[in-house]
Order: C-alpha cells, then structure tokens, then sequence
C-alpha cells in the first residue's frame, strides 16, 4: 500500500524516507509497525524487497542471538 490508500490488517506500506528514498514497512492489524526496510533509490526495488519477503520469509529460521 501507499500512504494514499487506506486499510486495515496486516499488511506492507511503501513509503518516503526524508532523504526522497523508498522504505518498505511492515503493519500489524493493530496498527503497530512491525518491521521497516532499508532504503531504496526507486520504488520499484521497495516493492520488490516487499514481495521477496512474501516468497521467502515462510521458510526462514529464526537465529536467537539473545544472551
């Protein structure tokens, strides 16, 4: 989503950084940001790094380096 559309649920929102970059956020359906990317020089690789994590994030282990 961008900030011009609206929603609730989970859900990822492409948004500008203050540098005019792009970032990708991650939403709870609580409204609580949940993750935030880097930043993008074009929109096109924030949705990208959005719909990689779709792909790949079912499979992903969990690393627990807490002490």
């Amino acid at each position: 989503m961008t900030k011009e559309e609206t929603g609730s649920g989970y859900r990822f929102e492409i948004d500008e950084a203050k540098n005019g970059e792009t970032f990708v956020r991650f939403r709870a359906s609580n409204g609580e940001i949940m993750v935030r990317s880097e930043t993008y020089s074009s929109k096109s690789s924030a949705k990208n790094c959005a719909e990689s994590i779709k792909k790949n994030a079912p499979e992903a282990p969990t690393v627990d380096d807490a002490i």
